[in-house]
């Protein structure tokens, strides 16, 4: 722990400013699940429906040239492709968060055993 005086710029009065090295000994691994589930079930979740979109316009386009002498060829096509990859894209973004969820809790209890064999990350806080 060191002092650090620091002039200020508005008056020329002397400030002190403390500064603390601290030691991350331990990562929660609850608040690493949680974390990483909002985090992953967010990109999951864009990223699942731009690909799904993507894939519901191919699929309707191809439902539509396979269904062309049907009466229901624009209905079948286009709305099957189409709700097919969006619900592809919401299965890909749960099961993305599900992973991410699981993959930063498993690093987080890592983390922790490696924290005790070699010690943790020290980071420098001042005040």
């Amino acid at each position: 722990m060191g002092t650090v005086l620091t002039v200020s710029r508005k008056k020329g009065e002397i400030l002190e400013t403390t500064t603390q090295v601290v030691e991350i000994k331990s990562i929660n691994a609850w608040t690493a699940f949680k974390l990483g589930l909002v985090a992953y079930l967010t990109l999951g979740l864009l990223f699942g429906i731009m690909v799904g979109i993507m894939f519901g316009i191919i699929g309707g386009v191809a439902g539509m040239e396979e269904l062309q002498n049907t009466p229901f060829a624009g209905i079948v096509g286009v709305g099957g492709g189409f709700v097919g990859g969006i619900i592809f894209g919401l299965i890909w973004g749960v099961f993305y968060g599900i992973a991410g969820a699981v993959g930063m809790t498993f690093m987080a209890l890592l983390y922790d055993l490696f924290a005790m064999i070699v010690g943790g990350i020290k980071i420098t806080l001042k005040s």
